[in-house]
Order: C-alpha cells, then structure tokens, then sequence
C-alpha cells in the first residue's frame, strides 16, 4: 500500500469518526454511530503503527462514545459534562494519533 493510499484511507476513517461522533452529541441514531467509531477506530489502529498511547486514546474515545449513547438513553437525558468528555476524548484521540 503506498503511503499516499495509505493517507488518503486514515483521513476517510477520521471523517467518518467525527461525523459519528457528531451524530451522537446531536442524538442522531446513537447505536448505530457509536458502532461506526468502533469500526472506524479499529481500521485506524490498523493502518498505523503500534503505538500504546495511540490504542489507549482509541479506547478511551469508543468508552466515551458508549457512555454518552447510554447516558443520552436514560430519562435524565445527557449532560454537558458528557458531551465535554466525548469531545476531549476526540482530541487526545487525534492529538496521540498525530503524534
């Protein structure tokens, strides 16, 4: 696989996580976006080199995902403090990544 192949496929699973994770916040079919995280996360950690801090982001970011859909599924309905969690989750996630 050629690097720019290999580029062009780990920018497609980024999108498609931020989408994902933007479906979530905004309670648009949770369940199903929470499994695209997960299926985006998993091509990611696989185009790229083993990296510990990178696969810890990853998990922390899918545990986040989870936690917001079950918490957005309850009859409190989801905080703020949530939504700030997915999204800081996000940002190591990407900022370990670039790494």
């Amino acid at each position: 696989m050629t690097p720019a192949l290999l580029k062009e496929m780990l920018n497609e699973r980024l999108e498609t996580i931020e989408h994902a994770i933007s479906r979530i916040a905004d309670g648009h079919d949770a369940e199903a976006a929470a499994a695209d995280v997960e299926a985006s996360l998993r091509d990611v950690l696989n185009m790229v080199e083993r990296n510990p801090g990178v696969t810890a982001a990853a998990d922390d970011l899918y545990r986040s995902a989870l936690a917001f859909v079950d918490a957005s599924a309850g009859k409190d309905g989801v905080g703020a403090r949530r939504l700030r969690l997915l999204s800081e989750a996000h940002s190591r996630f990407r900022e370990r990544l670039a790494a």
